[in-house]
Parts: structure tokens; sequence; C-alpha cells
């Protein structure tokens, strides 16, 4: 196989390596390497406990996914999920995978809401976001998107410590990266614990995501700030609703037609919405669908090279 890939340039490798999801970076024999190195690794593996007490990789894995794709954030969290089964994926023909979920909403409403406290807004403008005060909410939001969903992939956007190549580390910032960590924390209790049988994280890098999908769409040239991808993906992820394209869901799922229906445009509107909870509906859908199609393009590369 590696004699055959090292015929392509290098333009052709590094896209083999986007549509992936892999990294893309050095030189030509590093990029051959990481594509031998994870050819055989599927993203969408699942574990459970074994007799001994150890995560090791499922004796089976499920003939159906279910990607649950999370946005981080403390007031402003997203999430989508997304359906499609292992006949769909290995399949040469254009898949369209079921939107089962898909909403946004703030940890403080959702905790307090869910648990018949009182004044989830005085904590939200008092609370000290002290890891003891975080807690309570990571642990919750775990057990809660586990039993829900029953998901057996949760991709969870990786955070940064810098945003827009600034010097300075925000402490929102800081905030969101200690619940981030308690997420995967919890995650992983669960599955010790037997709560979460079969099923796996992921922590998926936002540049790649983006990368991906500008790139693939032609629209990557140029484009790196935030502030320039942003109206690029919701109108992106705005296209294929309107257009029923890449992703289908039911009219009467209520989980999904509310976030839908805030990408519609208005007859008559000179400019369509935009604003952060687009940005962050198309963050997550755009997340989970991207991890879907890594795992396909790895089943193509391995069905033409391996």
């Amino acid at each position: 196989m590696l004699n055959r890939l090292s015929t392509l340039r290098n333009a052709e490798l590094k896209d083999i390596l986007q549509r992936c999801g892999w990294p893309v970076s050095g030189t030509k024999a590093v990029m051959l390497k990481e594509i031998q190195t994870q050819l055989h690794s599927s993203k969408l593996t699942t574990y459970r406990m074994s007799k001994s007490g150890v995560l090791e990789p499922s004796g089976t894995q499920p003939d159906e996914h279910r990607i649950l794709s999370i946005d981080m954030g403390i007031k402003n969290l997203a999430v989508c999920l997304l359906k499609v089964s292992n006949r769909e994926l290995s399949s040469n023909e254009a898949i369209t995978p079921e939107i089962l979920s898909w909403q946004r909403f703030s940890l403080f409403d959702h905790y307090f809401g869910h648990s018949g406290r009182e004044g989830s807004d005085t904590v939200a403008r008092d609370m000290d976001f002290a890891p003891a005060s975080l807690a309570p909410l990571a642990t919750a939001l775990a057990r809660k998107l586990v039993i829900a969903h029953n998901p057996t992939i949760i991709a969870i956007e990786k955070q940064r410590y810098r945003t827009m190549g600034s010097a300075a580390v925000q402490e929102w910032t800081l905030r969101v990266n200690k619940l981030e960590a308690m997420l995967h924390a919890a995650l992983r209790v669960l599955q010790e614990e037997g709560v979460w049988e079969q099923g796996a994280t992921r922590s998926i890098c936002p540049q790649k995501t983006t990368g991906y999908w500008l790139g693939r769409y032609g629209l990557a040239d140029g484009v790196r700030k935030g502030t320039i991808t942003k109206p690029l993906k919701v109108e992106l992820v705005r296209s294929w609703l309107e257009g029923n394209r890449n992703v289908v869901y039911k009219k009467d799922n209520s989980l999904v037609t509310e976030a839908v229906s805030l990408f519609s445009r208005i007859p008559g509107q000179a400019k369509a919405k935009t604003g952060e909870k687009l940005d962050d509906l198309a963050d997550c859908l755009l997340q989970g669908l991207a991890t879907i199609h890594w795992e396909m393009s790895r089943l193509k590369l391995l069905e033409d090279w391996g």
C-alpha cells in the first residue's frame, strides 16, 4: 500500500488526510506514516468494561451508530444526535444521516430546571465557577446525555486556551476548559460503572471540522478567522436544510424542528438570521456529520488502497 501511495503528490496526500480527519502536516514520509498508522483505526469503535475491569474495544460493534456531537459552552451548550447504519457507511452511495435531536441550552437552566431548584438566574450571575461549583453541572449533564440519547460515540469539541491568536488566556475560556475535562471524566465514570455500557468519547479539534467542510465546498481559500468562518458554516447548514441534502429529520420530531426553524429564511427578510445561537447549532451538526464522513473516507481508502 505504501508503495502505491508514495506515487501520489503531497497535495493529494494532504487531501486524503483531511478527508479522513487525520493530522495534515509534515513531510511526505510523515504523511505516509500517518495514513499507515490511522488506516485501521476507526473513530466509531466503541468500548465496554471487561470482566477484569478494563475498558477495551467491544467484541461486537453496533449495527447502528448514534453520534452525539457536543459544542461546548456553559451558557450556550449545543448538542446534536445523528444516526447512521454500518450498511450505509460501507455503501458507495451518498448517505443522509438522520438528526434525532438538535438543541442548544444553558447548563444553568438545564441543571436547575430539571433538579427543581430555585434561583438559576441568580446562581448564574453569582457563581464562582470553581471546580466544586461546576462538578454537579458536568455530572448531571453526562448522565442526562447518556440516559436520554444512548449514544455509541460522544464527540466533544476540543477547547483552546487562546482565541484568534491572542496572547491572553480569557477567564471564560478557562471555565469551559474545566467543564470539558469534567465532562470527559464523568463519562468515563459512567462507563466504568456500567451505566453507559457500550460507547466511546472523541475529542474533536474544531479547526479540523471547519477545514474539512469549508475545504470540501471550496470556501476555505484565504478564510481562517472565526469571525469569517462562522457565517459561512451557518449558511452551509441552512442550504442543506432548505435543499434536503446531507441530513434528514422527521418533521414531527420536536427535538429537531425547533432548531431547524431557526435556520429558516423569513419571506421578505433582506438578510437571513445569524448569531451565536445558529453558530453553536451549526457547529455541533457539522462536527457530528464530519465524524461520520471521516469514517466513510477511511473505509473507502481501505477498500481502494488497503
